[in-house]
């Protein structure tokens, strides 16, 4: 069918433009959205401000021009090319991460990109790719050799949104290879100069003077797009739905990937070198010759599903990896994973295959072996200690989970280790709580806590039941605090009575080393939790003007302390003694209550205060 047949969106006027001072040869969207990065030929890698259109950060390089621009998919690394090296910054702070200029000797670095879960920079120049670690940047494993000579040079390389497959495009041949194994998957007798995969990992989409569509399920050509012109960028929206091509002719082109037609062309002023999609969907962005980075509306038509008529978009252009791990949030509101397709478990086929089937010797043999090539695989080793789970080797499989979290944390490590552990029959009630922490955390406070009783209820060892006794306490002081945050003081005075009543047998200083992996988690306050638990309910009960229930919390706390509390105490009770004197000149009632304001003397001890406060019960009953 001609272009003629069907309605084509034509413009020559982007929404915006953004000033560069060379030609741009890169651009790359931040994950957060209200960022971008560009590269150019004056050798500055420049971070853009999205929404106000201004220069947030210049960054240089080894003074040459600079060439293609990599971001990790959270954002962390920026990476570029400058002839025989790849230069590294922090991507929040752009700090300059100096050990990371990378040399190839082989020549020039002509393609690079960082894995899913950005461990790893893959950089490939002549007949070579080079695995990097992110962490130290130093070389992991052997080069990938793709043979010696002019046609072997590397012109792109792509990770699969999975992680486990890296396509290596060279000036005769694509290449698919597994880069925990180091073998090649398959050759592809076609040249490109560029690549890009489906989100979903079912096409694989090759550039040159015409753009090839690949099946990786049995690596056939399924289709080729009739009217494009020349050596393109190639780009895919994040639910795999658009593509869009820069082309020779000075247009940037939107293609339809079901059925690869054009939607609509974008002529520029000059030629058009690089492309990439905002992460919402609703725009491309466009650096060339012209010195400029265009903004174009892509066709409402066309946005993803979620952009439609509403604010909620495509979170990342991959939504099949273990990257998405930072979409599930259990500090917020809710628990949201973004995408039903995540694999959490992400293996290559012949794994997932094996155990599926249940052969579990073959998975945990195919798992050795990519463990033996690469010793710092940590999705490997938390692969197969999932795999020893089913072997009921707990042991084994405890000793490849905790490998996998000291090369890596992961989603999938922790995971592995927490079957492991439940295996072993260790620990299961801290499982148990982390769940109840994270639901409380998403405003499910009702169910929570009768889980907690629930797990005290039924496990009445003593470690059970000071764990449980613990995180009660601590969740009714949460919930003290946000009935304080809404000016409700006597409902939050009744949670912190029942903290203090909760947690009369804990120890009255701070038991945060003992339960030291729910700060990490959930960033929990553990430090003397009695303690907090007395004092904040003293103020509630202050606030609900209930002075005569005031003086009973205070002296409770100040009886069952012991004297090094006391002495941990004495600031906050002058501050305490301040806050009362302050609010009795304006109680109604202020005449009748004890005159608490002559204990200013920062030389009384709490003790001192303590005693001078008998008489209490005399004066406000």
């Amino acid at each position: 069918m001609t272009e003629a047949a069907h309605h084509i969106i034509r413009s020559s006027t982007p929404t915006r433009a953004f000033d560069n001072i060379g030609e741009v040869a890169a651009v790359a969207v931040f994950p957060d959205r209200q960022r971008m990065a560009t590269t150019s030929s004056d050798g500055i890698l420049r971070v853009w401000d999205l929404k106000k259109g201004i220069i947030l950060n210049e960054l240089e390089g080894r003074g040459a021009g600079m060439g293609c621009v990599a971001l990790s998919q959270d954002g962390q690394f920026i990476a570029s090319i400058e002839y025989a090296y790849v230069n590294a910054w922090h991507g929040d702070t752009g700090r300059p991460l100096t050990q990371a200029f990378i040399p190839h000797p082989e020549g020039g670095v002509s393609s690079f990109d960082f894995s899913p879960d950005g461990t790893t920079l893959a950089t490939g120049s002549d007949g070579t790719v080079k695995l990097w670690s992110t962490e130290t940047w130093q070389l992991q494993g052997q080069p990938i050799n793709l043979g010696i000579g002019y046609y072997n040079c590397v012109e792109c390389i792509r990770y699969s949104p999975s992680g486990e497959l890296l396509a290596i495009a060279t000036k005769n041949s694509i290449q698919i290879w597994n880069p925990a194994t180091r073998r090649c998957i398959a050759r592809l007798e076609q040249n490109a100069v560029s690549l890009v995969w489906t989100p979903d990992s079912t096409l694989l989409l090759s550039g040159d003077s015409i753009i090839r569509q690949w099946d990786s399920s049995t690596w056939k050509q399924v289709g080729d797009w009739e009217g494009h012109t020349g050596h393109p960028c190639l780009a895919v929206n994040c639910n795999g739905t658009i593509v869009a091509s820069t082309t020779t002719d000075r247009q940037v082109r939107l293609w339809r990937l079901s059925d690869r037609r054009t939607i609509a062309i974008f002529q520029h002023p000059d030629t058009p070198y690089c492309t990439t999609f905002s992460v919402d969907g609703k725009h491309i962005l466009v650096g060339g010759k012209d010195k400029k980075i265009s903004e174009w509306a892509v066709p409402e038509h066309a946005w993803p599903e979620g952009a439609r008529g509403n604010e909620e978009t495509c979170e990342t252009q991959n939504c099949d990896t273990e990257a998405q791990d930072s979409n599930i949030n259990v500090q917020g509101s809710h628990t949201k994973v973004q995408d039903s397709k995540i694999k959490i478990l992400a293996t290559n086929t012949t794994v997932r295959n094996a155990c599926i089937s249940g052969d579990l010797s073959t998975a945990e043999e195919l798992l050795t072996q990519e463990i033996d090539a690469n010793a710092d695989n940590y999705r490997s080793y938390a692969n197969r200690s999932v795999v020893m789970a089913r072997k009921l080797d707990w042991d084994y499989a405890l000793d490849d989970a905790t490998k996998s979290l000291s090369i890596q944390p992961s989603f999938i490590g922790y995971i592995s280790k927490g079957i492991a552990l439940c295996g072993k029959k260790k620990t299961n009630h801290f499982l148990f709580l982390i769940k109840t922490i994270a639901i409380f955390n998403a405003n499910q406070y009702a169910e929570a806590m009768w889980r907690v009783m629930e797990l005290a209820a039924v496990c009445r060892d003593a470690d059970t039941t000071l764990a449980c006794r613990t995180i009660e306490v601590y969740l009714h002081i949460q919930l003290g605090n946000d009935a304080l945050d809404r000016a409700c003081p006597t409902e939050a005075a009744d949670h912190f009575t029942a903290a203090v009543n909760t947690g009369t047998f804990l120890s009255k200083s701070a038991i945060h080393s003992k339960y030291e992996e729910f700060v990490v988690l959930f960033g929990c306050d553990f430090t003397s939790l009695w303690q907090t638990a007395n004092q904040k309910r003293c103020h509630a009960l202050l606030r609900a003007g209930k002075l005569a229930e005031v003086f009973e919390a205070y002296r409770y706390m100040t009886d069952m302390s012991d004297e090094a509390t006391k002495a941990s105490c004495l600031e906050w009770s002058l501050g305490f003694i301040q806050e009362f004197s302050t609010f009795r000149d304006y109680a109604p009632n202020a005449d009748s209550t004890p005159d608490m304001c002559k204990y200013g003397d920062e030389n009384d001890s709490i003790s001192d205060i303590d005693s001078e406060i008998d008489h209490v019960d005399d004066v406000v009953s």
